[in-house]
């Protein structure tokens, strides 16, 4: 219930692009969403796309796009090796540039929805969206298996 039609979504690591093809679905035509990722994605009809990393990412890459934006997304999640503790931190440090575009991207009042893994990585998450929203949301979601540690972190208005 947070995409609504006519919002602007930043998907990042949008590959392959389920994400922002349902976002498009949601904002409709008066909608904007942008893909960010390293790896090419298939053109996506009224969605906009960014190849590179969200590292580089600067305001000047959103020139035609209205910014900031309504809701950041993000479903990314670093190359799992079943090393609990190299896993953790790699998460933690995606999050961080994940943190970085929010801070940069998003509009006052707008709304985060971020994958993170269930220990070090929520706990981080978590500190952070309670600093920077009005509200904090867990959910895993029904399509995720069982056996997966991986849940989403919602942030509801931006302070």
């Amino acid at each position: 219930h947070l995409i609504k039609k006519g919002m602007s979504v930043l998907d990042l690591g949008s590959f392959p692009g389920g994400w922002s093809q349902v976002s498009k679905e949601f904002v409709g035509k008066t909608g904007k969403v942008v893909g960010v990722d390293l790896q090419k994605m298939k053109v996506i009809e009224g969605t906009s796309f960014i190849h590179k990393s969200i590292i580089d990412l600067k305001a000047k890459d959103f020139e035609n796009t209205i910014l900031p934006f309504d809701i950041v997304l993000s479903d990314m999640a670093p190359n799992i090796s079943g090393i609990q503790d190299r896993d953790n931190a790699q998460m933690i440090n995606l999050l961080d540039k994940v943190e970085n575009s929010i801070e940069n991207f998003l509009k006052t009042g707008g709304s985060t929805i971020i994958k993170v893994f269930q220990g070090d990585s929520l706990d981080h998450a978590k500190m952070f969206i309670k600093d920077h929203f009005m509200e904090v949301k867990i959910r895993k979601p029904n399509s995720s298996r069982p056996n997966s540690n991986e849940t989403y972190i919602l942030g509801i208005n931006l302070k």
